[in-house]
């Protein structure tokens, strides 16, 4: 069963198709991001890791930055 991927990143979008149902973190390593570096909605609503996509959904990936001494 494949599965298409709404997949928003800055200010570019694209679509993304794998061969099978994919969870958050299997997509993100497939496109060379990780979970630990990046948040990521569907929704306005934040996905776990564990967190199943399906056909047609459309997800926004925010880019997580810490630091600085306070």
């Amino acid at each position: 069963m494949k599965i298409t991927v709404t997949v928003q990143y800055r200010r570019e979008e694209k679509q993304v198709t794998f061969d099978h149902k994919v969870m958050v973190s299997e997509a993100l390593k497939q496109l060379g991001y990780s979970t630990e570096t990046h948040l990521v909605l569907r929704g306005g609503e934040l996905l776990t890791e564990d967190t199943r996509l399906a056909d047609g959904d459309t997800i926004k990936l925010i880019a997580v930055i810490s630091g600085g001494d306070h």
